[in-house]
């Protein structure tokens, strides 16, 4: 099966790294929101930065009906990915890209894990309810968003959902109004617990990753993740969702790069 990788080479000046890093993208989704920033920042600092496109969202193809689409195959899709580096990289997974990298670390091993935003263990309903208590009218969006896909969304609604502050016009309508719908079948996959279980490789080193402002996935959801892992939590002043697309995206970057640093030997 084709599928996208967005790569970036190392710099020959910057430090040697030992693991190359795969970022996994959201719903909606594809590998350029990394290639925006992170994908040259990394690069920047001697890592070898790869980004995959899902089936069916960017440059990927996709693979059936996409209404028979579910995250199990999108696990399938990176299991893949990284076969094809030949190397197990470092997964960063934002979003739905952090609860595939949940589930495909289940059973297999990797040098260690970033979820951004991510999708909890214990399911999405939290989250839905937490939605239609801060803000219903969103919330409804939101739905409709997830039913209808990308297109019919408002660049005002895009913003709110996944922004902090006002990101150019471009950039949203690049990244987002224009992305892949996806398939109901996902989006009640995500509803229900994705637990750990005893399969789960402990010694995973992992960093858990969110945002101040973010609409989806609140910040006590990121911790509650943490604790099921016994992970680091960090939380992002100041962001929202899209943290990797924000003006501050480079706090979220040198937050990650930190722990790569002070982590992965």
């Amino acid at each position: 099966m084709h599928l996208e990788i967005i790569s970036r080479s190392p710099q020959p000046s910057a430090p040697d790294r030992p693991a190359p890093l795969l970022f996994v993208h959201g719903a909606f989704g594809n590998a350029g929101l990394w290639d925006e920033h992170f994908l040259p920042y990394f690069a920047a600092q001697g890592y070898a930065a790869h980004a995959l496109s899902l089936r069916g969202h960017g440059g990927s193809k996709p693979q059936g009906p996409r209404l028979l689409t579910g995250v199990a195959d999108y696990v399938r899709d990176l299991d893949q990915a990284v076969q094809n580096l030949g190397v197990t990289p470092v997964l960063i997974g934002h979003s739905l890209g952090g609860v595939i990298v949940q589930k495909w670390l289940k059973h297999h091993q990797a040098p260690g894990a970033v979820l951004m935003g991510s999708g909890p263990p214990h399911g999405m309903l939290p989250s839905a309810l937490g939605m239609w208590l801060r803000n219903p009218a969103l919330a409804m969006q939101a739905v409709l968003l997830q039913a209808l896909g990308p297109r019919t969304a408002s660049a005002e609604t895009t913003r709110k959902m996944l922004f902090s502050e006002s990101p150019p016009p471009a950039t949203i309508k690049r990244h987002f109004t224009r992305g892949a719908a996806e398939s109901p079948r996902v989006g009640f996959d995500l509803l229900w617990p994705n637990l750990p279980g005893p399969a789960w490789p402990r010694d995973i080193p992992l960093l858990v990753l969110g945002a101040e402002k973010d609409f989806f996935i609140s910040p006590s959801m990121v911790e509650a993740t943490a604790r099921v892992y016994g992970a680091q939590a960090e939380i992002l002043p100041g962001l929202a969702h899209a943290m990797m697309l924000e003006s501050g995206w480079q706090t979220a970057a040198d937050c990650i790069l930190h722990w790569l640093e002070q982590t992965i030997p």
